[in-house]
């Protein structure tokens, strides 16, 4: 069944090990490999044809979980949306056909995912406090975390911040979580913290939670908790070094 449908789920199945962010790492990884250099395409096609497969299996597996296709169908939106961002602003011969055909329009038969996404996010914003929402959020947050812009590439970042906050309020409120990462994730002794993000701190609760429940998407990343203000940006900018 195509991701772009809108099937009717009769509900989540409950006890559930791993949320959407999880299901979908592997597309997730992709991503933040293109963005820190990581990722070599030499072959545009053969990567849309395995990102296509990872959906397919990203698709799947969120159904067996429980999942209702239209949250899968927006989860997925959200990751496409980041790929195709990625790979525009490469600006890489090698994804010239990528770029008049982007995957979001091969999908979901649209071409304006800058502005869908936070069109999708807002939607999901008024929804009532469900844990589903709250995993549907995650994956939209870190997105975003990770540095997808959409239309506010445009407009500025102010207005994205304080949406950030947003949706982190909303997942906190739902998780009803304080917790902080284990202390066998924390970073070895003498490892360098990074510099503070003075909007970082009021969302870097949610933040950690996402990352315990996804470690395996960032393990390229090396973050120190020391400040317990860590920004995206950093995390990237140390996945280039």
């Amino acid at each position: 069944m195509s991701v772009a449908e809108n099937p009717q789920s009769a509900g989540v199945a409950p006890g559930r090990s791993e949320n959407l962010a999880l299901v979908l790492q592997e597309l997730i990884t992709a991503v933040v490999r293109l963005r820190s250099g990581r990722q070599q395409v030499t072959d545009a096609d053969v990567f849309r044809r395995q990102v296509m497969q990872a959906i397919q299996v990203g698709d799947r597996t969120a159904r067996e979980k429980g999942y209702p296709g239209e949250d899968i169908r927006l989860a997925i939106f959200a990751v496409v949306a980041f790929l195709d961002e990625t790979i525009l602003n490469l600006r890489q011969p090698v994804f010239q056909e990528w770029v008049r055909k982007p995957l979001q329009e091969e999908i979901f038969g649209r071409h304006v995912a800058g502005e869908t996404y936070f069109e999708n996010l807002d939607g999901i914003l008024a929804r009532r406090e469900t844990e589903t929402a709250a995993d549907l959020l995650e994956v939209y947050q870190i997105c975003l975390l990770l540095g997808y812009l959409g239309k506010y590439s445009i407009t500025g970042k102010g207005e994205l911040r304080s949406l950030i906050v947003q949706i982190q309020d909303k997942i906190q409120r739902i998780r009803k979580s304080k917790a902080d990462l284990s202390p066998s994730w924390r970073p070895p002794a003498g490892a360098a913290a990074a510099p503070p993000d003075p909007w970082a701190k009021r969302f870097m609760i949610a933040f950690v939670a996402s990352l315990v429940l996804a470690i395996g998407l960032f393990s390229i990343y090396t973050f120190s908790l020391g400040s317990g203000v860590t920004s995206a940006r950093d995390l990237a900018g140390q996945a280039r070094q």
